[in-house]
């Protein structure tokens, strides 16, 4: 009769983990800085929150920020594809694009928007007249420029070119971080150029690009109250407006915090909805 021999198992030490007061120190202090925050907003009468609801939904506060709404898409689309069309021309050999894209880009980017903004919206002082015709040569169509660029196409032409600027950098930027072996051998598979970019630049680019394109959207959406200097009632300039009737400054300038913060809530929801289905694959 053989006996059965117990082989003790040996038990694992279980690692004590190690003490972080430092971490415990940055969340006291981080509860005690937002507890004294809230304390202060909500019982300082000075907020007048009740003016804050008052003027939340106010038909012209809705109407300035369908006007934001619409100057950010606007310029971020028109600049999107232009900024395409540049960053072309910047990858290109030939020298002479390359450095008409540079020029671009560097002047674009080195002059203040809001200069850019107001020099289209009073172009009519420069060129009372526009016309389509041959260089030096007679023209054959004219356009009354007061007409044909109003105060809000002003904005936006004048918002798209400086956008324009950054979005060519973005893509150029995005563009060179795909090793070329990558394209020489899709050119090698006999890919053409729009296979190419559809399967192979496109999924790499995309996860790159996403991050400071939705970054300059966000940016945009404030950018915009630069067109209060034009004469185009935005958000900030609707709550501007009302504000120096009634002299509630503060309360306004919460309302506008409020949009704006919705917006950017909005914008990076969408951000993160599409990073989630152009990177499924790799999770």
């Amino acid at each position: 009769m053989t006996e059965t021999v117990n082989i003790p198992v040996p038990v694992e030490d279980k690692v004590a983990p190690r003490p972080r007061p430092g971490r415990w120190a940055a969340y006291a202090a981080i509860v005690l800085v937002v507890a004294l925050l809230l304390e202060s907003v909500l019982t300082n009468a000075n907020w007048r929150w009740h003016i804050v609801a008052e003027y939340l939904f106010d038909i012209n506060v809705l109407r300035g920020l369908g006007i934001t709404v619409l100057l950010t898409a606007a310029s971020i689309l028109c600049g999107l594809l232009l900024g395409s069309a540049i960053a072309g021309l910047r990858l290109s050999q030939s020298r002479f694009l390359s450095g008409f894209a540079s020029w671009y880009i560097w002047f674009f980017r080195g002059v203040p928007v809001i200069v850019q903004v107001i020099f289209f919206v009073y172009l009519a002082q420069l060129y009372p007249v526009l016309s389509l015709g041959i260089p030096f040569g007679p023209a054959f169509v004219h356009f009354d420029t007061n007409i044909l660029i109003s105060p809000i196409v002003g904005c936006i032409i004048g918002l798209t070119l400086n956008e324009s600027a950054y979005m060519a950098e973005i893509i150029r930027g995005a563009v060179a971080s795909v090793p070329r072996g990558q394209r020489e051998a899709a050119a090698a598979l006999g890919m053409t150029p729009w296979q190419m970019r559809r399967r192979v630049l496109a999924p790499q680019l995309l996860p790159i690009a996403l991050p400071p394109f939705f970054n300059n959207v966000i940016s945009m959406t404030k950018t915009t109250a630069v067109v209060i200097l034009a004469s185009v009632t935005d958000l900030f300039s609707a709550v501007s407006q009302i504000a120096a009737r009634n002299f509630q400054q503060v309360p306004l300038l919460l309302v506008a915090t409020f949009w704006y913060l919705a917006l950017t809530a909005v914008i990076t929801m969408l951000q993160i909805l599409i990073e989630r289905l152009i990177t499924r694959h790799t999770r």
